[in-house]
């Protein structure tokens, strides 16, 4: 039997470490993003929604026939600006954050639904989300939006899925704080624009940011093991087990 994972946003940082995990462990994967290589990859650019609506479209048709052990997809797929005062954010640059992070996103999710839904093996979806969804941080209102926006939709999709003849479980995992581009992203910010990089300073300079190769394994074994439906997991608590 085989094993199928879709991974949004697979091209770097925790989504790359995701597509290496997953293929030692013999899962066929497929990596949606736009920036990706090599045989796994389905190029696809989120600010398009109509356009990678398609795309998800025709590559989930591709696997509805076939017999799978069980199906996951991992939304792993965002973006950080606009940062600072939304009085000074460009107006492309919030539509863009919109486009990424909530429209073809939530597209993403009903392909994927619509096409696994009657399909009678495991199968689950996990969003990675972020401590942002739970706090206010000055300077990042949409990103820390967005992130409880999708949080809220997973769990109400949950809830809906326990109706489902062949239900799919449906998480959420919060990596933290990770030493990856995001991170240094925000680092470069300027205290104007972001009041707490002090904070992000620190965390790097003592050396509190996890590795994303730890993670994706802790993500892995979530996924495939001990995760349910409508459950919250913070990544790095796995790390004190």
């Amino acid at each position: 039997m085989k094993q199928l994972t879709f991974i949004a946003g697979g091209s770097k940082g925790l989504g790359a470490e995701l597509v290496k995990v997953f293929n030692q462990e013999n899962h066929q994967v497929l990596e949606f993003s736009r920036s990706g290589k090599g045989s796994a990859h389905v190029k696809v650019d989120f600010n398009q929604p109509d356009e990678a609506y398609k795309i998800f479209k025709q590559t989930f048709f591709k696997s509805e026939s076939q017999t799978w052990q069980n199906i996951n997809l991992i939304v792993n797929t965002a973006v950080l600006p606009p940062f600072g005062s939304m009085l000074q954010a460009e107006e492309k640059t919030i539509l863009q954050h919109i486009n990424i992070n909530i429209t073809a996103t939530i597209l993403l999710l009903k392909a994927f639904i619509t096409s696994f839904q009657k399909v009678s093996c495991k199968k689950t979806i996990t969003y990675i989300s972020s401590g942002a969804a739970r706090r206010d941080i000055p300077g990042l209102a949409m990103y820390s939006a967005s992130k409880a926006f999708f949080e809220r939709f997973i769990d109400t999709t949950a809830t809906e899925q326990k109706s489902c003849e062949h239900p799919i479980d449906c998480m959420i995992i919060n990596p933290g704080v990770m030493d990856t581009g995001m991170q240094v992203e925000i680092r470069a910010q300027n205290k104007a624009d972001f009041p707490m990089v002090d904070m992000w300073q620190e965390l790097h300079e003592q050396g509190q940011l996890a590795k994303p190769e730890d993670m994706a394994q802790i993500c892995f074994n979530i996924i495939t093991q001990t995760g349910k439906n409508a459950g919250y997991y913070t990544a790095q608590d796995f790390l004190r087990l």
